[in-house]
């Protein structure tokens, strides 16, 4: 950003002391080229300005269009009167020059510049502007000067001189040569005075940059530079007539190529902001849903405890005072032991749900699935085993709790349905990130046979769809089951 200053600095030598090098040529079709393409720049920043403060209230982004739509305003007239043919009217013809356009461009450059500082101010403080008069705000100023200039054009005769008759003799007489500073010393001073406000714009956008490291702030910066050196161009010569393309003009094309710059780089910007916003957003709704998920499962938790359980406690306690009762018949007796196993496992029953529903949210994956399968061990009396890889602690909370789930349904599976002697669980890394397998030695099946019928089956297939995980059944009759998971990290790490 030091160097800018500094060619600037070159180059306005150079057009100062070099003879070879005029400041202006006479170009009618390159000057309404310029203009043009100041009043759409302009006309484009000060739009995107407005869209940007109505998304997030930023006063900075309000304050900046309004200056922006000021210069495109002046713009817009210069090209109505060059198109329209007016241009003796409003004293823009080289042939008979007056003071009217150089009013009109300070009235316009300075009051755009004031804007811009404060603009800087404003982004600075991080105003907020949701009680302003937005739209005042935005079109007040450049109504203005609009309706300034078109006033001024019916009283020119008591405008003040910003250049003499001789400056202005000499204008006509050749309009490519520099302006002689004793011929107009107010126009130089009001021009040096519009730069050090655009300086001040600069600095102040520059601060802005160092603190939020925003790279639109860096070109705005930039761009107030370049625009404060065409304001010194344009007091070596105005310009500020038809036909006239100064230096100043080719600085003011380079300040919107600039301004171009920080509205795509800004543009851009927002979208990877509105990007991150919904990553973050969404991970907030998992995060949301999981706690309700939780919150929903101990109060389940709880009903079961307090209720169910309470009540199978209560009747195998009376099932045990009927069978201290004696006097019952064989076949009673027989009846008697059946409903009591059918009590004992009704409460086993409980004991999982109320595990599976409720597990330790302090301790890690494999403590939860080593204590499941240890508990799983001394109820049922089947051996179990377990090897868990520290990997599964890189998946998010959601993807454990579902691979639990799973791993908990192929376990009461292998009790209740394969007649298995051994059950264990491992869970290894993979290329692509996680797989979890639960392996018996049951009498196995044909998965082919059941397809869909089985609810078990379904609702492991459905927990691993809701992690990006896919889920294989491995399993023959009489050769045992593998239920194996593959978890992406990508995804289920979220």
């Amino acid at each position: 950003m030091a160097a800018v200053p500094v060619l600037l600095v070159l180059l306005t030598l150079v057009i100062v002391f070099d003879p070879r090098v005029a400041p202006a040529v006479v170009n009618q079709p390159l000057d309404l080229v310029i203009t043009a393409i100041g009043m759409f720049v302009a006309l484009a920043v000060a739009i995107l300005g407005w869209n940007h403060f109505r998304e997030g209230g930023d006063g900075s982004a309000l304050i900046r269009a309004s200056a922006f739509l000021v210069l495109a305003a002046q713009n817009a007239v210069l090209i109505a009167v060059m198109i329209l043919g007016i241009d003796a009217a409003f004293s823009l013809s080289l042939q008979a020059p007056g003071q009217l356009p150089l009013w009109s461009v300070i009235l316009s450059r300075g009051t755009a510049a004031a804007l811009l500082g404060i603009a800087g101010v404003a982004a600075l403080r991080r105003w907020q502007s949701d009680e302003w008069p937005a739209a005042l705000v935005l079109a007040l100023p450049a109504l203005l000067v609009t309706a300034v200039i078109v006033t001024a054009a019916a009283i020119q005769p008591s405008l003040p001189d910003l250049l003499g008759p001789a400056a202005m003799a000499q204008l006509r007489r050749d309009p490519t040569a520099p302006l002689v500073a004793a011929s107009g010393p107010g126009l130089i001073g009001l021009q040096a005075l519009i730069g050090l406000a655009m300086l001040a714009a600069a600095t102040l956008r520059y601060r802005v940059y160092r603190r939020d490291r925003r790279r639109v702030d860096a070109y705005l910066a930039v761009g107030f530079i370049v625009a404060a050196f065409s304001q010194v161009h344009a007091a070596i010569h105005p310009g500020s007539y038809s036909s006239l393309v100064t230096s100043g003009d080719l600085l003011r094309v380079a300040f919107y190529a600039i301004m171009l710059i920080a509205v795509a780089v800004e543009t851009r910007q927002d979208v990877r902001d509105l990007h991150n916003a919904n990553v973050e957003l969404a991970r907030l709704h998992d995060v949301a849903t999981l706690q309700a998920t939780t919150e929903e499962r101990a109060r389940l938790a709880r009903e079961i405890h307090d209720g169910m359980s309470q009540q199978l406690w209560l009747a195998r306690l009376k099932q045990g005072r009927l069978l201290q009762e004696g006097g019952l018949s064989d076949e009673a007796l027989v009846l008697a032991a059946e409903v009591t196993a059918s009590i004992e496992s009704a409460l086993d029953e409980a004991r999982q749900a109320i595990l599976a529903l409720r597990p330790a949210e302090e301790n890690t994956f494999a403590e939860v699935m080593e204590r499941y399968a240890d508990e799983f061990s001394d109820r049922f009396g089947i051996p179990t085993g377990y090897r868990i890889d520290p990997i599964v602690e890189r998946l998010g909370p959601r993807a454990q709790a579902e691979l639990l789930r799973i791993a908990q349904e192929a376990f009461a599976n292998a009790r209740k349905h394969a007649d298995a002697t051994r059950v264990s669980v491992r869970a290894e890394p993979t290329p692509e990130g996680l797989r979890l397998t639960v392996t018996d030695n049951g009498r196995g099946f044909d998965p082919g046979a059941i397809g869909s019928k089985g609810y078990g089956l379904r609702s492991m297939r459905e927990r691993a769809a809701l992690i990006g995980a896919s889920l294989e059944i491995d399993s023959r009759p009489q050769d045992g089951t593998r239920v194996i998971v593959d978890v992406p990290l990508g995804r289920a790490a979220q």
